[in-house]
This record gives structure tokens, sequence and C-alpha cells, in this order.
């Protein structure tokens, strides 16, 4: 049975038997804390969330051993994630035991890291951290995730509004390109395609006839190397063909080889990758087109240059969330509401229309005036 003993002076022992039968105890300097403890003790048994105290002993750099041994991440993924605790978690929290790292412990490396990192960066290192610490919790090695604490903030990140280039500007980056390489800008305004996703290309993919383009894999970094992989998140998609770019694509590959089947390569007939392109063929691009080569002026520019136009045609946002390829239309929402016709002005139309009908038209069984 639990109870509470004392052993000498300002020492306070709480004695309690485990769910296995095994008898424990835990010292305090204050008899309140020793009741308080067994209380809580005592409620997790009885609530099926009890943790053997010992088992949080394991360190954090052997738990996550284990743990990155089970996940199923795609190779990039699992790239991207160790690389992140080499630099970032295993330094900090690598030679401490899982029972000792509290939500202050957290918010105090999180704190630092603000100062090393930019916010959207420390949220996904946070991230990271919460699932290890997550899944230490479901195998009962300790009994609560600090990151989920309330004392845990992760920093604020500033939305940026996209603001789209205008057609003017599009066009005349696409025409500042090689001819080797105009169909690719080309590609990415008018159909939507992420960067990887238009080095990826292959012609089996192109529907000439049937106006539409499969986006079934792209081309990405896999240990310093390209790699031909699925989509994101694995999400195969049909977008519509404009003529435009069909005629563009056309004439590329008149030119131009499909090495392999793919559409875009490099002269070398290798994958394209995005240092390569980025480097020699879309930054001079826009200095040729006046536009200054900052990150914000990036290739995902004609991306977002597709989805307002098809906002402004009045295209739904779950056709934009499907063409883009995005998993949820709420986030296409919340990134380009602000591109949207508005609906002030659509209420004004609306009402309107259908207040001047009704009065347009003539009355059962009125008679005109002569």
């Amino acid at each position: 049975m639990a109870h509470v003993e004392r052993r000498g002076a300002g020492r306070w022992r709480a004695r309690y038997r485990d769910p296995t039968g095994r008898v424990r105890s835990k010292t305090f300097e204050r008899r309140a804390d020793a009741e308080r403890f067994l209380t809580t003790v005592e409620h997790s048994k009885l609530t099926g969330g009890y943790v053997d105290p010992s088992a949080g002993r394991v360190t954090f750099k052997g738990f996550t051993q284990r743990w990155l041994e089970d996940q199923t991440f795609e190779e990039t993924t699992r790239e991207a994630v160790c690389s992140r605790l080499r630099v970032h978690l295993l330094p900090a929290f690598g030679d401490l035991e899982l029972r000792s790292i509290r939500p202050s412990t957290v918010q105090g490396w999180l704190r630092g890291t603000q100062e090393r990192c930019a916010p959207r960066s420390a949220r996904v290192l946070l991230a990271n951290l919460s699932a290890i610490l997550g899944a230490a919790v479901e195998d009962e090695l300790i009994p609560r995730n600090p990151c989920s604490s309330r004392a845990v903030r992760a920093p604020a990140v500033d939305q940026a509004r996209v603001i789209p280039w205008p057609a003017e500007q599009v066009t005349s980056v696409i025409a500042a390109h090689p001819d080797r390489w105009r169909a690719a800008p080309l590609l990415a305004a008018g159909c939507g395609l992420r960067q990887g996703e238009v080095f990826g290309l292959r012609v089996q993919d192109v529907g000439f006839f049937g106006r539409r383009v499969l986006v079934r894999q792209q081309v990405r970094l896999l240990h310093g190397r390209p790699s031909v992989a699925p989509p994101k998140g694995r999400k195969a998609r049909e977008v519509p063909l404009p003529e435009i770019v069909a005629v563009g694509l056309a004439e590329h590959l008149r030119v131009y080889d499909a090495v392999g089947g793919v559409v875009f390569t490099s002269r070398e007939r290798k994958l394209v990758t995005r240092t390569y392109y980025n480097r020699h063929i879309w930054k001079p691009a826009l200095v040729a087109a006046g536009i200054e080569p900052t990150r914000q002026n990036g290739m995902h520019a004609l991306r977002h240059f597709y989805a307002s136009a098809l906002l402004e045609a009045g295209t739904s946002i779950r056709a934009v969330a499907d063409y883009l390829g995005h998993r949820d239309p709420g986030f296409t929402l919340r990134t380009y509401t602000h591109l949207m016709p508005s609906s002030e002005d659509r209420v004004r139309q609306a009402i309107g229309a259908a207040l001047e009908a009704p009065a347009a038209s003539p009355r059962p069984g009125a008679t005109s005036k002569a």
C-alpha cells in the first residue's frame, strides 16, 4: 500500500508498488511533496498513464538512433532529418537522458536556435524534436512530451503576401532564356509545375492531343546527386495543357533529344539539378530581364503567376489546389486569398443583377400605357 514514512530530519520517503507489483520509493524534503507524488502515481496507475521512472534513463541519442531505423521516410526526407539531427538536435540533446528533458530545456534551446535560424526553420526543428519525444511517450519511456507544454512557444512566422509577377515580367524572363531552356519557364508559368517537376517531365506524360500534362515524377537532389522521385507528397496529378505551352514543348522536342524520355536534360545528356539551373540559367535570365536575382524571385514566382491567373479568371480554389498539387485546399486559400476577386464586388454584382432582373420584365397581367 502506498504510504509516506519519515527518514530522518527533513527527509520523507514515498513508497508504492508499480503496476507489476514491484516496490518503489522516492525521497523528498517535504512531506507534502511526497504525498503529492503518491497521489500522482496512484492516479496514473488507475488511468493507465503510469511510466516506469527508470525507463527514461536512455539518452536522446540512443533513442533517436532506434527511432530513425523505424521510420518509413522517403530517402530525401531521411537525408534532411538526419542533417537536422546532426547539426542542431544531437549537439543540444544527444547526451541528455529522456527523462531529464523538460519544457524549460526545450524552450531554452529554442530561444538559442532562433538566433541562428529563421523562424520557419526553427519550427521545423521543433517539429522533428516533438516527433521523437512523442514516440518516446508512446513507448512509455516518458510520461509526457515536453514539446507539447504550453511553456514551449514556437517562434511566429510572418506570412509574407504573395505578389505575383505581371504577365509582361513573366514573358520577359522566358524570352531571356537560351533557346535550349526557353520551354522550361514556359511550362512552369503555363502549367504551375514545381521546378523539380519541370525537370522530371517525360515525353510520355505530355498529352498533346488530350491537352493534358501528367505530373508523375520530379528530379530531387539525394546525397548531392540528382535522382528521380515521386512528386511532393507522392501525389500525381493532371494539369490542363494550354496551346502556347504545347507549341513550346513541341518545338523544344523537335530540336533537342529527350534523353531517357526526359524532356529537359543538360548538354551532357544528364538530369538537370536546381543548383545548375538556378546558377547558370535562371539568374542570368533575371539579370537580362532587369530583375534582381533574389530568393523571392526564384522560379517559384512562375507558379505564383499561374495561381493568380487562374484565380483572376474565376477558377475555384479546389481546382487551383488540384492543379498545383496541394493536398489541402485550405493552404491554397491561405496563400492566395488576397488575390481572389473581392467578395464585396461579387455581392454588389449578384444583388444588383437579382434586383434588376424582375424590374426589367413586366409583371403578369400588366398592360402598358399608350
